[in-house]
């Protein structure tokens, strides 16, 4: 509004009374002061709320003073019950008037279904409000496990399956996956969340980015990436966590490209894992049951383990493929 309203007892009639702009403008500024605060989400919708109710609900005699004036001075807004818009006789009138009980009926239900939305929308807010929040760097409370006896035969199906493109890995560590199938000439990328871990991957001369594996993978193109390889965030990851994230990771592969993932027995983290960790991480390692199940679910195919390269360390490997 550019103008500047006028102080509510300013007057321009000789006898002091209020003329009606000055009602008007009390009128309006007391319509401001019943949609505070100004300006948030909620005035917003308040006020796009109000003006749908005024314009086409029922009307409420002394729900507002500027409703009041408004049908005093006879421009309320038709449709209104009591409004005093003049209408055309005969069967104009009559049709007229069907047409506007029928939109008054129409609206006045659409009005409460707004109101219901906006009070299951605070009572979602209020909820949000009282839960709980995760530890933020949660990821620095599990230790980040090398693949160690793993690297050869993931390295060696993934090269031998992969149609083209990049690797990605993560939580990739140190980055030894990287550097053997970078001796296999295959691109790779990996992804670390812990940037000390990641810092020593990076003075190795591996390609290593500092995130977590969903956010990396959701700005990635459609079948843009040739295989992918997830160790370490499963295993701290909750199921609620893990679902978007084998989402994305179908997506972003290409037809008939890899996915292998490495995690840990559900009962080996007891002897591994600090205590901190087991108290605070919100996630636990899932049985190689649940991860073939998992992974059918999320649209991968020919699912099956692999065998670590000599003794095993407490930890299992699948593999799986998108279909062609």
């Amino acid at each position: 509004m550019s103008a500047t309203l006028p102080p509510p007892g300013d007057s321009t009639h000789e006898d002091g009374g209020a003329t009606a702009q000055d009602r008007a403008a009390a009128a309006l500024r007391e319509a401001f002061i019943r949609l505070q605060p100004q300006g948030s989400d909620a005035w917003n919708f308040l006020a796009a709320f109000t003006h749908l109710g005024d314009r086409y609900g029922p009307y409420h005699p002394g729900a507002s003073a500027l409703s009041d004036l408004l049908e005093a001075s006879g421009q309320a807004p038709r449709g209104r019950s009591g409004s005093k818009a003049r209408r055309r006789p005969g069967r104009d009138r009559a049709a007229s008037d069907g047409a506007t009980a029928e939109l008054e009926v129409a609206m006045a239900q659409v009005v409460e279904a707004f109101r219901f939305l906006s009070a299951r929308v605070g009572t979602l807010e209020q909820r949000l409000a009282y839960q709980d929040r995760p530890v933020e760097g949660a990821s620095w409370l599990v230790p980040a496990e090398e693949l160690g006896p793993w690297v050869a035969p993931v390295a060696a199906h993934v090269l031998a399956s992969m149609p083209g493109g990049e690797v990605l890995h993560g939580d990739c560590g140190e980055g030894r996956l990287l550097d053997a199938l970078a001796e296999g000439g295959a691109a790779s990328l990996g992804i670390e969340p812990r940037g000390g871990v990641a810092l020593r991957a990076l003075e190795r001369g591996c390609s290593v980015t500092i995130c977590e594996v969903i956010e990396h993978v959701a700005a990635r193109p459609a079948g843009s990436v040739g295989a992918v390889v997830l160790s370490g965030v499963v295993d701290r990851l909750p199921l609620h966590g893990l679902l978007p994230l084998l989402a994305q990771v179908r997506r972003v592969l290409a037809l008939d490209a890899p996915i292998v993932v490495v995690a840990s027995d559900p009962v080996g983290v007891e002897g591994t894992w600090e205590t901190a960790a087991l108290d605070l991480i919100e996630g636990r390692p899932l049985q190689s049951q649940t991860w073939e199940l998992l992974l059918d679910r999320a649209g991968f195919v020919d699912v099956t383990p692999l065998h670590p390269a000599g003794f095993g360390d407490g930890r299992f490997a699948l593999a799986a493929s998108t279909s062609t």
